[in-house]
């Protein structure tokens, strides 16, 4: 009997002591338990990635992960350029690619140019304001687009646009260059100096023979993808540089059908059209420094050049390579359109 009396006694002492105990404890449990779901909900949320990205713009954190840009491959005039006398004496030593639209080439051309536009060299096939559009073609099959040319790396080629164009000859040259090809130039002030000298036209679409060419990989320190612009926005030392129109740059206009219209965070406006003279030649390595340091970018900044869909920005990347110290630079070949598209990612205006 007294040992019953003892158990019950001390069931009775441990039911009273574990009842304060929870009743005491109660509050804070429920509390603790509830912010670590609050904490969690925002990582999980895909539309808080523009939170960080404008603390970022607004210097009020640091990059993401930040990855140093790697010098790139320097030029020079003679790398560059040649003028329309020399292709004249040399046209049928070089492979020419007349880099304008189709109904331009049609309208003329310089005698054995084949027609190979932007689009020829990128995909076009999906959607615009998706990350794949406008972008380069893989390896492989840029392999094959550029054979197509008559072009197997060993032959000189000699690529030309048009004043007023959209600097497509850059574009091309940007990637022949990614392509391994060495001595690839660009026609100084293009088709319009090669009218304005007197120079033989055709009118005869020309083709050549295609030829075998490989790329086992694209040379590396020619562009850079949303995903490093968004890992780096806002460290110092990086110069985010927008070359599209004054309209474009603060969001008055979408003239290629933009999902948002604006800019990047933080990005100066620094139009195409400031790096070359009226009749499109290249303006000056000392010139072009001027305007960039007018700008506040300095050779030992990283630059990232950026447009719609990289054509234009890919035009000023090669003309910054031939000027002294500024090979910290790369082409935002995704651009502004797959940005827009992007609704988490932030945009800016000019009110």
């Amino acid at each position: 009997m007294r040992k019953k009396v003892g158990v019950a006694l001390l069931l009775f002492v441990f039911v009273i002591f574990a009842t304060v105990s929870f009743a005491a404890q109660e509050t804070p449990v429920s509390t603790q338990t509830k912010d670590a779901t609050d904490v969690a909900k925002p990582l999980e949320n895909e539309n808080t990635a523009a939170e960080p990205m404008n603390e970022v713009v607004q210097g009020t954190g640091g990059a993401i992960k930040p990855t140093p840009m790697a010098e790139g491959h320097p030029e020079t005039a003679e790398s560059l350029l040649v003028s329309s006398e020399w292709l004249a004496q040399n046209r049928t030593k070089v492979v020419i690619v007349d880099a304008r639209p189709e109904s331009l080439y049609a309208g003329g051309h310089i005698p054995g140019a084949v027609n190979a536009t932007w689009t020829y060299f990128a995909n076009v096939n999906v959607p615009t304001g998706t990350l794949k559009y406008g972008t380069i073609y893989a390896p492989a099959t840029m392999a094959k687009r550029i054979g197509a040319l008559g072009i197997d790396g060993k032959k000189p080629v000699v690529v030309y646009c048009d004043a007023g164009g959209w600097g497509q000859s850059g574009w091309a040259l940007w990637i022949f260059r990614m392509a391994g090809i060495k001595n690839a130039k660009i026609l100084d002030g293009g088709f319009t100096s090669w009218k304005q000298a007197g120079k033989e036209i055709s009118r005869t679409k020309h083709a050549n023979k295609p030829l075998p060419f490989t790329i086992s990989a694209y040379e590396k320190n020619y562009l850079v993808d949303t995903e490093w612009i968004k890992n780096n926005i806002g460290k110092p030392g990086l110069a985010i540089v927008d070359v599209r129109t004054i309209g474009e740059y603060e969001g008055r206009i979408r003239p290629f059908g933009e999902k948002r219209a604006g800019r990047i965070p933080g990005a100066i406006h620094i139009e195409m059209s400031k790096f070359v003279n009226s009749d499109h030649t290249f303006k000056s390595p000392e010139e072009i420094a001027e305007i960039m340091s007018s700008a506040g970018i300095t050779p030992d900044m990283e630059i990232v050049l950026y447009d719609t869909a990289g054509v234009r920005a890919s035009f000023v990347n090669m003309v910054l390579r031939y000027v002294p110290g500024y090979t910290k630079s790369q082409t935002y070949d995704e651009g502004y359109q797959a940005w827009a598209g992007d609704d988490s990612l932030p945009i800016e205006k000019t009110e």
